[in-house]
């Protein structure tokens, strides 16, 4: 879902609840100021139910759930307790507000629960938010009876009391009146497993959802975990870890369909056969030489058809070195910027049915995203992993050069393309044959330059013409417009 379509949902929303949803550092709500908080970079990766799924979730809690004084003696415990409660009795009141929420928000818990079954017995949690999560998959009907965990055999234990409750849980008046069952599991938990210990009370809190948000709120180790696994789709493998330093920027992200209909639009005008020369240069047709005599035609001559469109092949590398990553804030650096301008990019052309490969380098070149038509993620461009192989402690501008022309050279096209992007320079001689394999390859190779000086590096190697130097170095949205000038003067109709 693209950033603009998310906002547009999220007025509706706001408009007919009377709260404010605003951007933060999880998904979260503040019941009091009646906020709702989101966060960026699951807008693009997630699917629109899953979306629009935790952002019902968390409407559903500022709607109905109420202020529940809890006990002293074991806070921790009951809360985590009455979190897990209150979730399922706001998503079943919720999801009967709309005509579809209620599928909404079982297609999304469906596909939370098989990302937890599968990874719950390693989560670095206590074994009694364990027993309580598993108890609520439990509640669903899922997981194992005769589990035999430590977690499994507990969580079965509430499941038990859950059921026996269910018309109580799902259709309580106010969140005060879980308390009682809250205070039942809680007995059974402390029973069978001991009291947690000071270190899990504080993770219990952190993982919980206190309902007095804000928008720097970090997310939980529960939370993280489940959404990373809806990213993965249908939970049988665990969201990649994003890199700590880099952050995905919609505004570029959300061009990418604007780019990709405007370059598929040029070349299925291209598709088109044309005329080529005067009229004299086709055959001479004898069944015309009648219509030159009767009809006074005096072009009895074929046009000469020639074939207008070309193809295409990118293959774009980004720089990812320690210099790319300067600013405090991961959503203003170079390399965010840089980053989701290629993702943007990649998935232009993927629309626009042109292969494209995408490679990030700084010691090592590591292509990311092999040479195809796939779609492609923020969490494949910039997954910590995926930089560490890079080589974040160095910039070798030549090893990105031939990672280029090693995946143009897997595919057929009479125009390739290689886009090099950095702030930095490397050894010139290197660079320069890399250069001259490349256009010996029959690969055009182009270059973005953030900053005049390392610029000049760039423009000894790729040629003045062939670099676009960002000089402005505080406007980092022009690494984007960069790109799509490449684009747009790339791929054109033929003259």
């Amino acid at each position: 879902m693209r950033k603009n379509e998310f906002e547009r949902i999220a007025k509706i929303l706001a408009k007919e609840h009377k709260i404010e949803i605003d951007s933060g550092e999880s998904w979260s709500a503040n019941i009091k100021s009646r906020k709702v908080f989101y966060r960026q970079e699951d807008i693009f990766n997630l699917s629109e139910d899953h979306i629009l799924g935790l952002i019902l979730h968390e409407i559903g809690h500022i709607h109905y759930t109420t202020d529940a004084e809890l006990p002293v003696k074991n806070k921790e415990l009951i809360h985590c307790t009455m979190n897990m409660l209150e979730d399922i009795s706001v998503e079943h009141i919720i999801g009967q507000d709309y005509p579809n929420a209620g599928e909404i928000l079982e297609s999304t818990k469906e596909e939370v629960i098989d990302n937890l079954l599968k990874i719950l017995k390693n989560l670095k949690i206590s074994v009694h938010e364990k027993a309580l999560l598993f108890a609520a998959t439990r509640f669903e009907g899922r997981g194992y009876s005769t589990g035999l965990e430590p977690h499994e055999i507990l969580g079965e234990k509430i499941s038990e009391i859950m059921i026996k409750s269910k018309s109580e849980i799902l259709e309580r008046k106010y969140t005060k009146d879980l308390l009682p069952l809250a205070n039942e599991i809680v007995e059974l938990i402390i029973k069978m497993a001991g009291e947690p210990s000071e270190s899990e009370k504080r993770q219990m809190m952190e993982n919980s959802n206190t309902g007095n948000a804000n928008r720097t709120d970090g997310q939980g180790i529960i939370q993280k975990k489940a959404i990373n696994g809806l990213k993965a789709k249908h939970g049988w493998n665990e969201g990649i870890e994003m890199a700590s330093r880099l952050a995905m920027v919609n505004e570029i992200c959300d061009l990418a369909i604007f780019i990709g209909k405007k370059l598929r639009t040029i070349l299925k005008r291209n598709n088109a056969m044309e005329f080529g020369g005067r009229f004299r240069s086709g055959k001479l047709l004898a069944k015309r030489l009648i219509r030159t005599k009767i009809l006074k035609d005096r072009k009895p001559f074929a046009h000469r058809i020639v074939k207008s469109n070309q193809s295409y092949a990118f293959a774009i590398a980004a720089d990812v070195s320690g210099s790319m990553f300067d600013d405090p804030e991961p959503r203003e650096t170079f390399g965010s910027y840089a980053l989701s301008s290629m993702l943007m990019v990649g998935e232009a052309l993927r629309l626009a049915g042109i292969p494209r490969s995408m490679t990030i380098f700084g010691y090592h070149a590591n292509v990311v995203a092999p040479m195809g038509k796939l779609p492609i993620t923020f969490e494949q461009l910039g997954s910590e992993k995926a930089v560490k192989k890079a080589g974040p402690g160095g910039t070798e501008i030549d090893k990105a050069i031939d990672a280029c022309v090693r995946e143009l050279s897997q595919v057929r096209a009479e125009r390739k393309i290689m886009i090099i992007l950095t702030d930095g320079s490397s050894y010139m001689p290197d660079m320069k044959e890399a250069h001259k394999r490349a256009l010996e390859a029959g690969i055009e190779p182009l270059g973005i330059t953030i900053g005049r000086y390392d610029g000049k590096t760039m423009n000894d190697v790729f040629g003045k013409e062939k670099n676009i130097i960002i000089e402005d170095v505080k406007n980092k949205k022009l690494i984007g417009k960069a790109f799509i000038d490449i684009l747009k003067e790339s791929v054109k109709k033929s003259s």
